[in-house]
């Protein structure tokens, strides 16, 4: 009777010891199933992200963005307080504008801004690139009670292989917008309320150190229209 009793202890405690052995092989298995699926989606990721490209794979962009020129305004503006008076200023565009400003749009309280910026530029025909340190960007802007609004133009180049005067739109990067931004709210601050002007000029400051073909007046929109780089007081 001993004996029996010995042997049917030794068989429950084999069963036993089975089933701890098969519950850690499942654990084993399971962990060895999560970590592999985590590392799959760990390497996906990766993947995906390397095929991000870097901003400055994309600063040189020929593509006319108006929204990298709305959220650098936005960022001078409100982030850098490069108008730090209390009012509120938006950007809008106006593709028709020019800088000539009637007596009645004076009173009103506008002026004109014009300036030079460093960009690219593409031809939609024959998808040909060019750069130029000569784009005209043309500015208006006032400030009435609290608000103040600024309406700019980019002007565009001709394609000088297909010269069918067809005038395409630059593309900045991120450092020619804020440069030229900084450069307006200079004249801002000097025009509408009252500051020394402590800008350095109508042309961009990285657009000296960039060399480019001469420039020809005869592909350049703004030049056809007489519209001058100079600053406007």
């Amino acid at each position: 009777m001993e004996s029996e009793t010995v042997v049917l202890s030794f068989v429950f405690q084999a069963i036993n010891c089975s089933h701890i052995i098969n519950r850690a092989a499942v654990t084993r298995a399971l962990f060895t199933s999560c970590s592999i699926a985590s590392s799959q989606r760990f390497t996906s990721s990766t993947k995906r992200f390397s095929t991000i490209r870097s901003p400055s794979t994309m600063s040189r962009s020929t593509d006319w963005i108006p929204g990298l020129w709305l959220d650098t305004f936005n960022d001078l503006l409100y982030d850098d307080n490069e108008l730090d008076y209390g009012d509120q200023w938006t950007l809008n565009f106006n593709y028709s504008q020019t800088d000539q400003v009637t007596k009645e749009e004076r009173k009103k309280g506008w002026k004109v801004y014009c300036c030079r910026a460093f960009g690219d530029f593409k031809c939609a025909s024959c998808s040909k690139t060019w750069p130029s340190a000569r784009v005209v960007v043309l500015f208006r802007y006032r400030l009435r009670s609290d608000r103040g609004t600024v309406i700019m133009r980019p002007f565009g180049q001709a394609c000088r292989s297909c010269k069918n005067n067809m005038f395409e739109l630059p593309g900045f990067s991120d450092k020619e917008v804020e440069q030229a931004l900084v450069r307006l709210f200079s004249k801002i601050r000097k025009n509408i309320y009252g500051e020394d002007d402590d800008d350095d000029g109508g042309s961009s400051a990285s657009s000296n150190k960039v060399w480019t073909k001469p420039h020809e007046k005869t592909l350049c929109q703004a030049c056809i229209m007489g519209i001058c780089t100079q600053d406007n007081d």
